[in-house]
């Protein structure tokens, strides 16, 4: 579709999206691309500001565009898909979508366990736990922000290298610590904190993907304790269910 048909029973916001996605799902219009503003699109395509502003507001919430108060609009970047499969990380994930996956390490180092890290590791506070605070890269930029703790039979069980160079205890297969281990994971929506979202580049309360995960050892115990977060324009978790019937 490259023009508004008046005579049809579509509505004009979603003929005007329609066209619109188009341009961006061919690779006429490039992530990062400005857009042109509201009043050249009401002009071009002879349709109301209403009309221009629903379907840009349709697109936003598609995640196809960003909109940017002062600067414009312009095509956002692709979202990061994510399906949790045993043996199968994010890092895999992202290979398989072509783009470069990587961390920068903000701190990795062994630290007293705080009240709360303690209580879940079901050990005194205090007790040395191994902490790993990264961002996630994608193409360089950072899309994510990764705290983990690891209780001391889990973090002295593997390489501290791994650890380090952006491993998981949840991926790292070879230690005998993940036999019989298993994934408890909290999804949730939330704002952007100051902090993190300096980390990032984003404004603060720009909505975030929050996964809070446990990996529970053979003796029921958590031996890892994650909580991160994702930017909500740039990442996506697709869970895979089959039907009963």
């Amino acid at each position: 579709m490259t023009t508004i048909e008046r005579e049809s029973p579509i509505p004009l916001y979603f003929q005007l999206k329609q066209i619109l996605a188009e341009r961006i799902d061919n690779g006429r219009w490039q992530p990062g691309d400005l857009l042109p503003t509201e009043m050249q699109l009401e002009e071009q395509y002879q349709v109301s500001r209403i009309t221009v502003r629903r379907a840009l507001k349709e697109l936003e919430l598609e995640g196809k565009i960003s909109r940017f108060r002062g600067r414009g609009t312009i095509v956002a970047q692709p979202k990061i898909s994510h399906s949790p499969e045993p043996h199968f990380s994010l890092t895999d994930a992202l290979l398989r979508q072509g783009v470069q996956p990587g961390w920068e390490v903000l701190s990795a180092e062994w630290v007293a366990a705080p009240d709360e890290i303690a209580e879940q590791f079901e050990i005194e506070a205090g007790t040395p736990v191994y902490f790993l605070q990264r961002l996630r890269l994608v193409d360089g930029e950072p899309i994510g922000y990764h705290v983990a703790y690891a209780a001391p039979a889990a973090a002295t069980a593997v390489d501290s290298s791994q650890l380090t160079a952006g491993g998981s205890l949840a991926y790292l297969g070879g230690s005998d610590i993940l036999q019989g281990s298993y994934a408890n994971r909290t999804l949730e929506a939330i704002p952007a904190s100051a902090e993190v979202a300096a980390l990032l580049g984003i404004e603060p309360g720009s909505p975030m993907l929050s996964i809070r995960r446990q990996v529970i050892g053979p003796d029921g115990r958590p031996i890892e304790i994650l909580h991160a977060v994702y930017r909500g324009d740039r990442f996506q978790y697709q869970l895979h269910q089959e039907m009963e019937r």
